[in-house]
């Protein structure tokens, strides 16, 4: 209660709501009014407790809650009759709850500031995770009760007014836009649905233009809620940092879509003969192709690093326990061959120890050796000026930063674009600092008379090279056969059999002898562009022809044109969507009895990983017998079912389950088709994914695929006819990651079809539907109980 008189009806809300706060209450404004002229209209504010009001029950089975419980406690303000200002009236003093000792957890007092709002949108400019911004709120300002909920919704009204009314799509290019990158997309045909996208950052362009002779080549997934593929391009500086050439979202990773991808990278270049030495690749066909087409004079490389891993594994699932070590140690000696003689006698080596082998030697030779030897072994890719660069690390690592950045896999391609923009400026900046260290700094070992006209226009990182080759010197002289001049071939600078000429003569390395990719100590040059080979832009005829065809147009042609020419200026207007969010349905679980979360940004393994650990378990146990693993790995799993919709769970017999290696799916069906789990060849990297495999498996053994999940399809053959003692197999996709047999009763229902097969099996295979048509229709009368 208190007999002062306040100037503003906003003073009083302040006083009320100060004193409220301050005795553990939440006043608020239950009713006001404003003095319009009209009758019955008067200046007036009602105050009363948050928990006032009747509590409101709801039978929705939720947990929602609510505060209210009738509380009588009231406070009237008025403007006093005198004119000396608001008064206040206590019409009910009582509370019938208790008062709480804290507020923290309350919604109206966790409510931001002004100052506080704007402390919030400067650390989510900044990509501060969420519970950071609570502890610096709560640092900053002590009194702050505000809880991460308040914080998330907060960060969400900032990014919605940030995009406005944009569309994703429409947001991404006003981004791309405002930061000056070079970009290109196109659509699927007949949709608005973008197909690609694929952009560079201007930075990125330079730097290509600088250093375009090694790339470096690779997609990653995990990184956007579609699940479409990101293919990276990196390239190296002189200072051995690495540097993002470009980016492209992929519809798929087919060579018709990697060439259109290499046709956007071909044009970043400056000059039109200008184009990468070398490129470097995993073992990706389509790629490698793509390649070939796009850049017919670079020199394709493939990753060592894969490579070795692979044939490490094919190793140990053909050989002996014994052997593996030695032929690990063979194969690296391929690898390693300094010539092609030396190549040839350490095959041969290869194959002596590997007579008793030949599914092992085979698979080394017919491919890695005979297509890809000279992509990879050293007796051909040692005369190539690869720069160091014989593995993909520099694109996987580039990955690797970036997923940092994202913190998950559920973002849209705006969140992915904001990560990699903020992880390219960290990028350039940490390349220019590079660039200024080996201008003004000089190493310990440099000091030499011997490096004096390098040091300042060489880079560090070739000046260490240098000196380490230095060291070959005392044993190798000038002699070029011990020589083998590997460092002048594959990184251009002066090898031993050089420096040791230098040294007699008594005289300091020309730079001459160093390639020009090491002198290059800066980013602030002009691109050249050639003038004669018609690499010169000119947009003067283009325009002038467009405004010829514009004007000789009807209306309805000059609308059309006009249309076309505003989507390229006006970008941000542009009617792309982007694709469908997809599910994941392939991966293998990470961890026994744990499922991997379907937004991590960490890839799934590889199949040499799931091979290692695989050798390591085994050599763990102590050679149990077929008999208990069969028993192990088909023992029934009740806790299965309760996973497939209740409906159908009456006629599941069992729930068999399979090893957890990746390659689930295929033991499945494996054991279905009465091999065994273990009865056929695994393939090497690839997952069961439904529902291109699952139309492979219906066509090729001719049987009928029911799959249980989310959602539940039949998978009819799409070119033969209804078969009355066909083959049903039945699996069960579960945990969001596995897959395992279900075992049927006699006569169960079979989900709904796909659309895909109703367009586009053959004639024929319509009788597949008759033949089932009660059953079918015994699932559509079963699902509305579901529901």
């Amino acid at each position: 209660m208190t007999t002062e008189r306040f100037g503003t009806r906003e003073e009083v809300i302040r006083w009320i709501k100060k004193v409220g706060i301050d005795n553990k209450v939440i006043v608020i404004i239950s009713r006001s009014d404003t003095e319009t002229g009209k009758r019955g209209r008067s200046n007036k504010i009602i105050f009363g407790c948050d928990k006032g009001g009747k509590h409101k029950i709801s039978d929705s089975g939720t947990q929602s809650a609510s505060k209210k419980c009738g509380c009588p406690f009231k406070i009237r303000s008025t403007p006093a009759k005198d004119g000396s200002g608001w008064k206040i009236d206590v019409k009910c003093g009582l509370h019938n709850h208790g008062l709480p000792d804290r507020l923290e957890g309350h919604s109206f007092i966790g409510r931001l500031t002004t100052d506080e709002k704007q402390h919030v949108a400067d650390l989510v400019k900044r990509h501060v995770a969420p519970r950071n911004i609570l502890l610096s709120l709560q640092d900053k300002f002590p009194e702050n009760v505000t809880r991460i909920t308040q914080v998330y919704k907060h960060k969400s009204v900032i990014e919605k007014e940030i995009r406005g009314l944009r569309s994703e799509i429409q947001h991404l290019f006003k981004l791309i836009e405002d930061a000056g990158y070079v970009y290109w997309s196109r659509k699927q045909d007949d949709s608005e649905v973008v197909r690609e996208i694929f952009w560079a950052h201007p930075d990125s362009v330079k730097l290509l233009n600088i250093f375009p002779i090694v790339l470096v080549m690779d997609s990653t997934y995990k990184t956007n809620k579609y699940r479409q593929p990101l293919f990276e391009i990196v390239g190296m500086t002189s200072t051995e940092l690495t540097f993002a050439v470009g980016f492209a979202y992929m519809e798929s990773e087919q060579t018709e879509n990697f060439c259109w991808v290499l046709e956007k990278l071909k044009e970043l270049f400056v000059k039109k003969d200008m184009c990468p030495q070398v490129i470097l690749t995993d073992r990706d066909l389509a790629l490698m192709k793509a390649i070939e087409v796009v850049f017919p004079n670079s020199i394709n490389l493939l990753c060592r690093f894969h490579i070795n891993k692979n044939v490490g594994a094919k190793c140990k699932q053909h050989v002996v326990n014994d052997l593996q070590k030695t032929i690990d140690t063979l194969w690296m000696k391929v690898v390693w061959a300094s010539d092609e003689v030396e190549y040839g006698q350490r095959l041969h080596q290869l194959e002596q120890a590997c007579v008793d082998y030949s599914g092992f030697i085979n698979y080394v030779k017919d491919t890695r050796l005979t297509p890809h030897r000279h992509k990879f072994v050293g007796a051909w890719i040692n005369r190539v000026l690869h720069l160091g660069n014989t593995t993909t690390n520099r694109v996987e690592s580039a990955h690797w930063k970036l997923k940092q950045m994202l913190g998950n896999s559920i973002g849209d391609m705006v969140k992915y674009w904001e990560a990699m923009n903020n992880n390219l400026r960290l990028q350039v900046g940490n390349i220019r600092a590079s660039f200024q260290k080996s201008f003004y700094e000089v190493e310990h070992a440099h000091v030499s008379p011997f490096y004096g006209y390098l040091r300042g226009s060489v880079s560090r990182a070739a000046l260490r090279r240098i000196a380490e080759e230095l060291l070959r010197v005392d044993y190798v002289g000038t002699n070029r056969q011990i020589c083998g001049c590997t460092l002048r071939t594959s990184y251009g600078l002066p090898c031993a059999c050089e420096l040791g000429i230098y040294r007699v003569g008594g005289i300091p390395i020309p730079i001459d002898v160093v390639h020009v990719h090491w002198r290059k100590l800066t980013m602030e040059v002009e691109l050249e562009i050639g003038e004669d080979d018609g690499s010169v832009v000119d947009m003067t005829a283009a325009m002038d022809e467009l405004w010829r065809r514009f004007r000789s147009l009807d209306v309805i042609g000059k609308r059309a044109l006009r249309s076309r020419v505003c989507e390229l200026a006006y970008p941000t207007m542009t009617t792309l969507c982007p694709p469908p969010e997809k599910i994941k349905t392939k991966g293998g679980v990470k961890k026994k009895g744990k499922k991997p979360a379907d937004y991590d940004v960490y890839r799934d393994p590889s199949y040499h990983e799931y091979v290692d650990k695989a050798s390591q378990s085994s050599q763990r146990q102590s050679q149990p017998s077929q008999t208990s693993k069969k028993i192990k790995l088909s023992k029934k799993q009740p806790q299965f079912i309760v996973q497939f919709p209740n409906h159908i769970r009456s006629y599941i017999e069992d729930v068999v389950n399979v090893e957890s290696d990746g390659n689930c799916g295929f033991r499945v069906i494996a054991s279905l088709h009465g091999y065994g789990e273990d009865g056929w060849p695994m393939p090497s990297e690839k997952w069961m994914s439904l529902p291109d495999m699952s139309y492979l498996i219906a066509n090729r053994y001719n049987v009928v695929l029911v799959c249980l999940g989310n959602p539940c399809i039949t998978f009819f053959p799409m070119t033969s006819s209804h078969s009355p003692n066909v083959s049903i197999y039945c699996i069960g996709f579960v945990n969001q990651n596995h897959w395992v047999q279900v075992n049927m009763k006699e006569g169960f229902p079979l989900p709904p079809v796909t659309l895909d097969w109703k367009k586009f099996r053959s004639h024929i295979a319509t009788t597949w539907m008759l033949g089932f048509a009660g059953r079918m229709q015994h699932w559509q009368l079963l699902t509305p109980v579901l529901a």
